[in-house]
């Protein structure tokens, strides 16, 4: 080096040690700031912001959804009752009602581990490509969805199934990302992991009540036919929810037990045979579904009725005779089977032995009003 580069060097040197110490001290305490933190604004979270996050910011009650004016659909009379200017006479009890009527009860969905398993990929897999970039209320309304259909027996009885019902088909699937090919996508881990998250709370038991009974939804930017015969709940997010307007979207019909047994979480290959129990085309319409489900419904609350009628007929006419009346439970066995008496129990005279009428006595009534309520002498004999 020359002298004059040595010297350079030497002057650079100096500044680098002496620059630093003429600056005034920060007083940044790192620890002052906490983007958890509960008190902060939703866009000041680290958990709440993703790319794309300013546009729901704009509007502070982007999660409290807003009925349009659909509340008189909920009221269309019933077969049978009596109805006023096209609506059932109800009082204005009734009509508060209506909302507690579509609030399903929590629930948390468990099976084995290969049940749990699948069920949390495909749950986090529809809330990523359906909801991945839209605020967590977003995502839990994806994810209430999903799960009320797993609970509604208009639908398969899985989380796995109810997300690929439909896939095996090039279009029209019940979520687009399971046949038009996103699966190729290469998840981002970030926006997975926020995915996997909500996932696992709605599978624990966390209900989204914001959305209640829906069992639809669909992209703000589109309008699908069916929305104006659904009952419109809100927007959450990109996202417009609905509900049925009958009885199939109350609360009480969502009746159908979890059990496990989730199917692979893969889209079904296109020769999958689509027949309507298992999911084909006939039975993936929303407004078919629901008269599919509102027939069903009124045939088999007939045929209980037409079955009370009939037994409570019987034990009144066994009572009219003085016979055994018979079980009132449709579902009661139709024969009786006698158990299976040991050895010597058998010996003893097995069956017979042990009816009712040759059990030690072990009544405290006494023995001149044992008799009470029975015929002293029976009619005609």
């Amino acid at each position: 080096m020359t002298a004059r580069e040595r010297i350079l060097t030497a002057i650079f040197m100096i500044s680098l040690i002496l620059i630093p110490a003429t600056l005034p001290q920060s007083s940044v305490d790192a620890q002052q700031f906490n983007p958890s933190d509960p008190r902060l604004q939703s866009v000041e979270r680290a958990e709440e912001n993703f790319a794309g996050s300013a546009f729901y910011f704009i509007d502070p009650n982007y999660a409290i959804p807003q009925n349009y004016g659909d509340i008189g659909s909920d009221l269309l009379a019933e077969p049978g009752e009596e109805a006023i200017d096209g609506l059932s006479r109800l009082t204005q009890n009734d009509r508060d009602q209506t909302s507690p009527a579509h609030l399903i009860r929590p629930m948390a969905f468990r099976g084995s581990a290969i049940d749990n398993s699948r069920a949390l990929h495909c749950l986090t897999q529809a809330i990523y490509y359906e909801a991945g970039m839209e605020p967590d209320a977003g995502q839990r309304g994806v994810a209430q969805v999903i799960l009320n259909r797993v609970r509604h027996p208009s639908y398969p009885s899985t989380v796995c199934g109810v997300i690929y019902q439909g896939s095996e088909r090039k279009t029209g699937c019940q979520f687009s990302y399971t046949c038009d090919g996103s699966l190729r996508r290469k998840p981002a881990r970030f926006h997975w992991d926020r995915s996997r998250k909500v996932a696992a709370e709605a599978l624990a038991g966390t209900s989204y009540t914001t959305v209640g009974t829906a069992t639809h939804y669909h992209a703000t930017y589109v309008y699908p036919y069916w929305a104006p015969s659904l009952r419109f709940l809100g927007t959450v997010g990109a996202h417009r929810f609905y509900s049925w307007k009958g009885k199939a979207g109350k609360a009480s019909a969502f009746s159908q037990k979890y059990r496990g047994r989730e199917p692979l979480a893969a889209p079904k290959p296109r020769n999958y045979a689509a027949t309507a129990k298992n999911g084909g085309t006939s039975s993936l319409d929303p407004i078919a579904l629901e008269k599919a489900y509102e027939t069903a419904r009124r045939k088999a609350e007939a045929e209980a009725t037409k079955s009370e009628k009939k037994a409570a007929l019987q034990a009144d006419n066994a009572r009219r005779h003085d016979r055994p009346a018979p079980a009132l439970d449709v579902n009661a066995p139709r024969s009786y089977q006698a158990p299976a008496y040991s050895n010597e129990a058998q010996a003893k005279g097995g069956d017979k032995a042990y009816a009712g009428q040759n059990l030690p006595n072990v009544s405290q009534i006494k023995p001149e009003f044992r008799n009470s309520g029975t015929w002293k002498k029976k009619p005609g004999g």
